[in-house]
């Protein structure tokens, strides 16, 4: 049977929408056919990246019959608005992550989507990349034993900007908004295995944190505890250097990931690796190759999982996105800072 093919739209033309759109370049299954943006932004993205239309509409662009997928990349607040739009208008939608800025908002999001019929996906595109599926293939042959406690990192120092994104509170600032959902999602899914189920939640949330001048969590971190002794550490910075790796400890050893978000350390990177340690035994590294840049392959995702509404394991389910926000929700709210 021939592989779908899947035409896109793209709302949004800063860093991460050029990822996407420079990765698709080099996929066979799945072209950009229009963007929209900011005024006036449009037309050189689309000149740049090969994309045959632009326009600043976006009511146009979701009225292109051409277009059958929507990739919503722009700034967190406007995810659950334009999301709705493209899903109203009948488009499978992947929305960059958070899918929205509150669990509540974000079921509002999925609840749209189930009523219409069409896929939704939040993409988080490191649970859509071969190096997930190695790494739980290698834990569920037991490479570490019982897995008893997870560390998860996601951490980068920015210039301080009161009226940038990440800074301003208005925005969606805030490291956790931008970059927790990473380790929050990571640990999850580790827990998950650990009891037997795809993923799991924690029992008990108790974090500290850093807020900035200008209001917003520059840096937070906190522990999670799951059933039958389960634990996790997680923490975000973004005026932190944290770096971001992940572990996992088990009863008879350790996986050591470095940079497991972007597998390869490179937004278009097509290696990526782990490593399983033993005490007294040499580390055994993992290699994992993939044919296309991550971005691609989470692309030719959403077209593999057409005419279903929703992806498979581990890529995020709609429960499972639910379920991270509520845990992003109760993490912002230890710390104080208020739901948009």
């Amino acid at each position: 049977m021939a592989q779908p093919h899947l035409q896109w739209g793209v709302i949004g033309s800063g860093a991460i929408a050029t990822d996407f759109a420079t990765a698709l370049q080099s996929s066979e299954r799945c072209r950009i056919v229009n963007v929209t943006s900011s005024p006036g932004r449009a037309q050189p993205f689309a000149a740049k990246l090969g994309v045959p239309r632009s326009t600043d509409s976006l009511e146009q662009l979701l009225a292109d019959a051409e277009v059958q997928a929507v990739y919503v990349a722009t700034p967190h607040l406007l995810h659950e608005r334009l999301a709705l739009a493209a899903i109203a208008a009948g488009k499978h939608v992947l929305v960059e992550k958070p899918l929205a800025t509150s669990a509540d908002a974000a079921g509002r999001v999925i609840e749209a989507a189930r009523r219409r019929g069409v896929f939704l996906m939040e993409g988080y595109m490191y649970r859509c990349h071969p190096l997930m599926t190695e790494l739980l293939s290698h834990l569920r042959a037991g490479a570490i034993g019982q897995i008893l406690h997870v560390r998860a990192d996601f951490g980068f120092r920015d210039a301080r900007s009161p009226h940038g994104r990440l800074f301003d509170p208005a925005q969606a600032g805030g490291a956790i908004w931008d970059v927790g959902g990473y380790p929050v999602s990571f640990a999850r899914l580790m827990a998950g295995l650990a009891l037997g189920k795809k993923v799991a939640e924690p029992q008990q949330l108790t974090a500290v944190g850093h807020i900035g001048p200008t209001g917003v969590d520059e840096f937070a971190q906190a522990t999670l505890s799951f059933e039958a002794g389960v634990t996790a550490e997680i923490a975000c910075g973004i005026r932190f250097d944290l770096g971001c790796a992940a572990s996992i400890f088990g009863e008879e050893g350790c996986i050591k990931l470095v940079d497991p978000w972007l597998p390869g350390g490179k937004r278009q990177g097509l290696e990526s690796r782990f490593t399983i340690e033993h005490a007294g035994k040499p580390p055994e590294v993992v290699q994992v190759d993939i044919p296309r840049p991550i971005y691609a392959l989470e692309a030719e995702l959403v077209a593999d999982s057409l005419p279903k509404t929703q992806a498979t394991w581990p890529a995020m389910t709609w429960d499972d996105s639910l379920a991270n926000l509520r845990v992003m929700d109760a993490w912002r709210a230890a710390l104080g800072l208020q739901l948009l």
